[in-house]
């Protein structure tokens, strides 16, 4: 009955008047429908050509893109496999998941690049010592380099890509009437949507075009060329103007489009395909000898990051009812946001979890070494992947969102401690490496700080309908927050761990890079005590149990970490974590069973009460009324 109802109402003319509330409410709803079964056959094939694509990709890079290949500058394969599966599976996923239209939209978005990056792959048959690739290999020397079977299967996985592009581009060759065809062809976003997302992406697009244009990383190494652009070879030029070209015209149509959908979906396989091209290059200026990081993919990477955010912002709305205000957009838009939240969350937890058990220091001819720091990854992921998975959810999202967004303290806290440690490792010897698994772990710092913007819109579009005005503080709660910010200087100040021969980097003495993790977590954890005295219960209590859940982890660090010293044994930071979580438990019960903050509100003006009608104004003869079609 409802997929008949849908189909129905999808066929009402385009001159007709819609019921009211029924344009933009009922257009998103049904975008929610389109899953596997609606995907009509071709896209269903481009999503499996997708996927054979990607593991052309990862077979090409495993194999070696030149006969005898040298050694690559770092451990990319775990990274490389992760960027060619990226857009595939999420297309699979929003099929699966009933978003087949934005699942479209990334095959279309990721298939842009694919020509440029095939152009710039075939420069490995021309002259490979002109490249400077060093996730696929370094020279060590003048010797001729011939093209390998990698390097066939590569231009394979990119041909495969842009033809599963094009296949899903458009009607996908849907059937006239079905579900997917009625949607490709429901009404679009407000004009006033598309142009805000068009400035945006204007302006964001062009950051990211020159970051492209930029060298990848600075170079010592003579067979590692760090050229911009200009003094690139022949092929790899042409192929950076193409996939800047495509950059450019993915921006742009994905803020213009007239579906959403399809807007996300675009912006969001541009993103994936270019973190495929520029991620490796920043990996390598940090991890690979004689290489240091360059501005440039980092400008690209964090425009276009930006970028998403607001497409999924100001296109989060299915055009419909035009006489339909702002205020209803508005509303619709949290929710939007809640789901890209949501999967950022998620994707943190997920590269803090990799990041925990993935090598974070490889030494040349021995063994992996014991690490420690990265243990508290595990927690860490653990909660962030809850947090994100449920926001994912449109009846907890908003009442979870303030947990989830005082949660983001820890992977920062987690993240640092974990990359001071690798870096610091691997400064002891030129034979000493940084690990895969401490490249997750600072994805992870990335991706929460996207998320942490992400909630924050969502957080902004949800206060716009309640009156902050002469709010006061909830003194029942401000006694126990107190008490738990007094315990988090401490905390987050004093060692949690103490040996003989052991100091702790900490924020008063031996400050490091893991000290800047404590400084952001214990002011995320004052500031959530703060705002809750003057919070909505619900709200109030969702930011304390953040807290607590983030001085809880923290207090961790003497049982997951104690092994990396002898006697150790536990500082006065691990008492008075314990102490400020148990306050900050205190005070979200405290939040829930007592009342809102006070609040003023102005006295409602008073209203004319309407003069009565006569009583035989008000009859009507019965038949007339059933003859007469409307009540």
């Amino acid at each position: 009955m409802l997929a008949f109802s849908a189909m129905n109402s999808r066929t009402r003319s385009p001159h007709e008047p819609a019921p009211s509330g029924y344009g933009r409410t009922r257009q998103v709803e049904q975008a929610e429908q389109l899953g596997w079964s609606d995907a009509p056959p071709q896209l269903r094939l481009a999503l499996g050509l997708s996927v054979l694509g990607a593991v052309f990709l990862i077979a090409g890079t495993a194999l070696g893109v030149v006969q005898d290949s040298p050694d690559k500058g770092f451990a990319s394969t775990a990274l490389l496999a992760l960027l060619a599966v990226a857009p595939p599976l999420t297309a699979v996923a929003l099929t699966q998941f009933g978003r087949a239209l934005t699942g479209a939209g990334v095959l279309t978005g990721a298939a842009l690049l694919a020509p440029g990056r095939a152009i710039v792959d075939l420069q490995f048959m021309q002259d490979g010592l002109l490249v400077s690739r060093p996730e696929l290999l370094v020279p060590t020397s003048l010797a001729q380099l011939t093209p390998g079977t990698g390097l066939w299967l590569l231009l394979g996985g990119h041909l495969a890509t842009a033809g599963a592009g094009v296949l899903a581009a458009g009607r996908a060759r849907a059937a006239p009437g079905s579900a997917y065809g009625l949607e490709v062809d429901a009404g679009p976003t407000s004009v006033n949507a598309r142009s805000r997302a068009m400035g945006w992406a204007l302006a964001l697009a062009t950051v990211a075009a020159v970051g492209l244009v930029m060298p990848p990383f600075r170079s010592n190494n003579a067979f590692l060329l760090g050229h911009d652009l200009i003094d690139s070879p022949n092929l790899v030029r042409v192929g950076l103007v193409l996939v800047v070209a495509a950059v450019l015209a993915g921006c742009a149509f994905a803020a213009g489009s007239a579906r959403p959908a399809v807007a996300r979906g675009v912006i969001v396989g541009v993103l994936a395909a270019t973190a495929a091209v520029s991620l490796p290059a920043i990996v390598a200026g940090l991890a690979v000898d004689r290489l240091s990081p360059g501005p440039g993919p980092y400008l690209a990477l964090i425009a276009l990051t930006l970028l998403t955010i607001v497409i999924f912002v100001l296109r989060g709305v299915a055009g419909g009812d035009p006489s339909a205000g702002d205020d209803t957009e508005l509303e619709l838009e949290a929710g939007r946001v809640h789901l890209v939240t949501g999967v950022l969350g998620v994707l943190a937890g997920v590269a803090a979890l990799v990041g925990a058990f993935g090598p974070q220091l490889a030494v040349d001819g021995l063994d992996e070494p014991v690490t420690y720091a990265n243990r508290l990854l595990i927690p860490v992921g653990l909660l962030v992947c809850l947090l994100g998975a449920t926001l994912l959810t449109n009846r907890w999202a908003a009442t979870v969102r303030p947990a989830f967004v005082v949660s983001l303290g820890s992977v920062v806290l987690a993240g640092s401690a974990t990359l001071d440690a690798a870096f610091t490792g691997s400064g002891i010897s030129d034979s000493i490496h940084i690990g895969a698994g401490a490249w997750f772990a600072a994805a992870a710092v990335v991706i929460a700080a996207a998320a942490a913007v992400s909630a924050a819109v969502a957080g902004g579009a949800e206060r716009d309908d309640v009156d902050l005005t002469e709010r006061t503080v909830h003194m029942s709660v401000a006694a126990p927050v107190a008490a738990a910010i007094l315990f988090s200087v401490g905390a987050f100040g004093f060692p949690m761990v103490t040996s003989p021969d052991f100091v702790a980097p900490g924020i008063w003495s031996e400050f490091r890079l893991t000290s800047w993790g404590l400084v952001i977590a214990m002011l995320v954890v004052i500031a959530a005590g703060v705002i809750s005295t003057m919070a909505r219960p619900a709200r109030a209590a969702a930011l304390l149990l953040g807290a607590a859940a983030v001085v809880g982890i923290h207090a961790l660090e003497l049982p997951l970490t104690g092994g990396r010293t002898t006697d150790a044994e536990a500082g006065s930071g691990t008492w008075l974590a314990m102490a400020c979580c148990l306050a900050f438990l205190v005070a979200a019960g405290v939040a829930l069973a007592g009342p809102a903050p006070a609040m003023t509100e102005p006295e409602p003006e008073p209203v004319e009460k309407p003069a009565e009608k006569p009583a035989e104004t008000i009859k009507r003869p019965v038949g007339k009324r059933a003859r007469g079609g409307r009540a």
